[in-house]
């Protein structure tokens, strides 16, 4: 399992940057900025939704933020302090002390453990039989997952997932990206990266909102101070 990586927040959170804010109990993602550091508070612009509707929560609510720099992003969380007037509408919150560095994707990547039905398409364009297995993280774009047997790059297969919230039953043809040897407790398995072609982009959409659902839960559970 890969360590997070953390730096120190001064060191990444500027002036002017671009923040997007998450509520534990909230979907959705909110614009916002840095309007202003103190010593003692981060002064965000007031994050408002899709009809500019600004955010209001309680003071003392816990924030999760996403600072973005250049080919990365950084998460942070922080408490709600208070609203105010500073020319423009804006937030208080407390001042983070170091935040989490992650490498920024296209789409984020999540790992999730969820059952998968793969079946591989041969040369002659005709479905192979079914392999149960499970999932190993996922994405907007792609999934990746655990089999006994390699599976050839460039090779095509069809994935099902059931149970997507918005989605249910999700079958895509995919193309297979990577596959790499690994040892599990002894045992020789491959993990195989595939890409999702032809995805609708309502239903990419969905997905993505679910798997920012599994990363928010995550962070709300296993980020402490920051």
């Amino acid at each position: 399992m890969v360590k997070p990586t953390y730096v120190k927040a001064s060191n990444v959170l500027k002036l002017g940057q671009r923040i997007e804010v998450l509520l534990s109990d909230d979907t959705r993602g909110y614009s916002s900025r840095i309007e202003d550091i103190t010593d003692s508070s981060l002064i965000l612009a007031m994050p408002v939704d899709e009809r500019m509707i600004p955010l209001i929560i309680s003071p003392g609510s816990r924030v999760i933020c996403k600072a973005f720099g250049g080919r990365c992003y950084y998460l942070f969380r922080v408490e709600f302090q208070k609203k105010g007037i500073a020319n423009i509408p804006v937030w208080y919150v407390t001042k983070p002390t170091r935040a989490e560095k992650l490498q920024y994707r296209e789409f984020v990547r999540v790992k999730t453990t969820r059952p998968l039905v793969v079946r591989p398409v041969g040369e002659d364009g005709a479905l192979e039989d079914m392999i149960l297995t499970s999932t190993i993280d996922i994405s907007g774009g792609g999934i990746s997952f655990a089999l006994h047997k390699p599976l050839k790059v460039d090779s095509m297969v069809t994935i099902e997932l059931d149970n997507i919230p918005g989605i249910g039953l999700m079958q895509l043809m995919s193309r297979v990206a990577r596959c790499s040897e690994v040892d599990s407790n002894g045992e020789k398995i491959y993990q195989i990266g595939a890409q999702f072609l032809s995805i609708d982009k309502v239903v990419q959409n969905r997905l993505v909102k679910f798997i920012f659902g599994i990363q928010r839960d995550g962070l709300a559970k296993g980020i402490d101070e920051l």
